[in-house]
């Protein structure tokens, strides 16, 4: 399987910055490979008045995510050049993920594994939603 197009949904955990080395490595050898980095800031379902005082909170939000892709984006060496980070929000990361995955055209998902396990895994785990609901193949890595 080639693959010429991946995403890695990245977070401040240590399995994201495993996976990020990976799909980097895994890039590249292919001088034509792309990678987009995604992260999803996580927005807490909200009735309109909340939202309106919570707009403060969710601008500081956005502005930590995209620190957070811009330090992971610089640390990637020669393909740094090859990849794009996206920003993304929802109340659900690993549903908005894989809305990404069905607009796009992708090879493989690449996400970290977090270290949970049993019922908390289950329940939570970004991963684990996406094995099963994406469309394309996912790599965990531990």
């Amino acid at each position: 399987m080639a693959v010429n197009k991946l995403l890695v949904a990245f977070d401040e955990s240590e399995g994201a910055k495993r996976a990020l080395e990976m799909a980097a490595s895994l890039i590249e050898p292919n001088p034509d490979a792309h990678m987009d980095i995604v992260y999803v800031v996580p927005i807490p379902l909200l009735d309109e008045s909340q939202m309106t005082s919570f707009k403060d909170i969710l601008d500081m939000m956005i502005s930590d995510g995209e620190d957070l892709l811009a330090n992971a984006a610089k640390d990637l060496g020669p393909v740094a050049e090859r990849t794009d980070s996206l920003l993304l929000t929802g109340t659900n990361p690993a549903t908005e993920i894989i809305k990404l995955i069905d607009q796009r055209d992708y090879d493989l998902v690449v996400v970290g594994n977090r270290g949970l396990s049993g019922f908390k895994e289950y329940l939570g785990s970004v991963s684990h939603k996406l094995l099963h609901a994406s469309k394309i193949p996912v790599l965990v890595v531990k």
